[in-house]
């Protein structure tokens, strides 16, 4: 748009205003619809691409409307325009500056820089993966040394023939618990047709104590077990 100084005389006076138009003609046109009755004497150029206002805008976009319309929904344009119509008059009312190529531009802006921090967080997340395994490979192998070191250690301070001595015992304690166990049992049996009977519930008793007894010492054995030396 541009900006017209118009000089014109009414009533014998001379007198200017301001008209914003795309020409000079459409200025002169604007110009003899807001004054009646008035000479124009001279139309200067005053500035080139000066906003339109808005009722100026209103009316440009109720034409691109109207031609859209005409078309018929299933024109190219009117496909073209969807959405942009909404978009014009949010701008000329609230001084947006909506546009739908802005906002497709932004989006794909958006989607690069997702498409970056994804990239980023997966490789991140590969080399945390390749670590995790890596301190887990470490931890088994600290174990597998502790565990011998342990074993070293114990077989060189634990004197041989204490461990055979303790083994003995350990076992001997087990094998006396799964005779108990045995004796218990037959007790059971006798009380079976009767098991509301106080034999039959010591017996019991009994038995799930002794059970309990061996399998420990049975485990303790085969810890010492474990210790003897294997011809180092």
């Amino acid at each position: 748009m541009n900006n017209y100084r118009i000089t014109y005389e009414l009533e014998d006076k001379s007198l200017q205003t301001q008209i914003v138009e795309r020409s000079e003609a459409a200025a002169r046109k604007e110009f003899k619809v807001r004054v009646k009755g008035s000479t124009i004497t001279d139309v200067e150029l005053v500035a080139e691409n000066v906003p339109a206002t808005k009722d100026q805008e209103r009316d440009a976009l109720a034409t691109i409307k109207k031609l859209v319309e005409d078309l018929g929904p299933q024109s190219y344009l009117a496909t073209a325009f969807e959405g942009c119509f909404q978009d014009a008059e949010d701008n000329i009312e609230n001084d947006f500056a909506f546009s739908m190529k802005a906002r497709y531009e932004a989006a794909e802006e958006k989607l690069r820089e997702l498409g970056g921090d994804y990239n980023a967080v997966k490789t991140d997340a590969a080399r945390a993966q390749e670590r995790l395994e890596e301190l887990g490979r470490l931890v088994k192998t600290l174990k597998d040394e502790n565990r011998a070191l342990t074993v070293r250690l114990a077989k060189r301070t634990f004197p041989e023939e204490l461990r055979r001595d303790l083994w003995m015992m350990a076992t001997g304690e087990a094998e006396e618990s799964r005779a108990r166990m045995a004796k218990a049992a037959h007790m059971m049996a006798l009380c079976a047709d009767n098991p509301a009977c106080v034999g039959f519930k010591e017996s019991v008793a009994e038995y799930r104590k002794e059970e309990k007894r061996a399998k420990e010492m049975e485990t303790r054995a085969a810890a010492l077990d474990a210790l003897e030396p294997k011809g180092e």
